[in-house]
């Protein structure tokens, strides 16, 4: 069983204040009494910590930028927050599931996941090829 774990509350207070992201079984409490079926759950942690990874170059590529926009102070604690979220999801730290559901009644729904990870030809470009 999920439980949710307090927010760290130096990302709650600098980053975002406010958030409150539920846990794996508070979510399925709101889809069980709605009468929806969930139909798909999974783990995209190593997805988001390539997504911050990504985030993290990109923003160093524009730290110059940043720094004149926001000051040095705003630099290193997006720095500090993206590279710790980054260690958090790709240890196991930190957990994101996306949870797929539906009424309860619908059957037009996939199998499996396959349509999500299709590649189809990409305009102007060899097949297969990115």
């Amino acid at each position: 069983m999920t439980h949710r774990a307090r927010l760290n509350p130096w990302i709650e207070r600098r980053i975002f204040p406010g958030a409150c992201p539920p846990s794996l079984s508070e979510m399925m409490r709101i889809f069980e009494p709605a009468r929806f079926s969930v139909l798909d759950v999974e783990n995209l942690r190593l997805h988001y910590a390539k997504t911050l990874e990504h985030w993290l170059a990109r923003f160093e590529a524009a730290v110059p930028k940043v720094t004149d926009m926001f000051g040095e102070s705003f630099v290193r604690t997006w720095r500090l927050y993206l590279a710790g979220s980054l260690g958090a999801f790709a240890t196991g730290e930190l957990q994101l599931f996306q949870a797929v559901f539906a009424r309860a009644r619908d059957n037009s729904i996939p199998w499996t996941r396959d349509f999500l990870y299709a590649r189809s030809k990409p305009q102007g470009r060899a097949h297969g090829t990115l």
